[in-house]
This record gives structure tokens, C-alpha cells and sequence, in this order.
């Protein structure tokens, strides 16, 4: 592996470094290089997805239109949704 393919602790910027810290801190990861591979991971699986355009612009304009409904009052809690979940699976609580 060269030089230019090594993402070690001394090529991070500080604010990552500070990120990453506290993330295991945390106990979110167990240390930097497990959260390192988490998110090449997920980047690999993003980027490797067949998610177009046209689905990006319609999942945005989705997520917009809901928080604009959340900040109209319009929207439901979690706690509501939850039980109206368990409700029609048929799960107690």
C-alpha cells in the first residue's frame, strides 16, 4: 500500500480526530479503526447502490415535505406511531 492510500491518525484533520474520539468515547465503536472500516463500509455500500438521481431528488423532496408537516404541527410521535404499529402487527407491549 503507498503512501497516498494510508488514512492514519496522523492524516486526519483535527476535527476528526475529535470526532473519532468521541465516538469511542462513547462506546458508539469499540476504537478508531473499527469506526474507520464502519464508514468506508457504509461508503462502499452508498456508492455501490443503485440509487439514482431521480430516487435522491424524491427521497429529498420527501424528507423535506415531512419535516415541513413536523413544523406545522402535523406530524405524529414516535410513541404514537409505535402503538399504532404494535397495534396492527398484534404485538403487546
Amino acid at each position: 500500500m503507498n503512501d497516498s492510500a494510508k488514512f492514519t491518525a496522523e492524516r486526519r484533520s483535527p476535527e476528526i480526530q475529535k470526532r473519532i474520539a468521541e465516538k469511542v468515547e462513547s462506546g458508539d465503536v469499540g476504537n478508531a479503526d473499527a469506526l474507520v472500516e464502519q464508514a468506508l463500509r457504509f461508503y462502499f455500500d452508498y456508492e455501490g447502490s443503485e440509487m439514482d438521481e431521480e430516487n435522491t431528488r424524491d427521497s429529498k423532496a420527501a424528507i423535506d415535505e415531512a419535516l415541513e408537516q413536523a413544523e406545522r404541527g402535523e406530524g405524529r410521535s414516535a410513541e404514537q406511531v409505535f402503538a399504532d404499529l404494535r397495534a396492527r402487527h398484534g404485538i403487546s407491549r
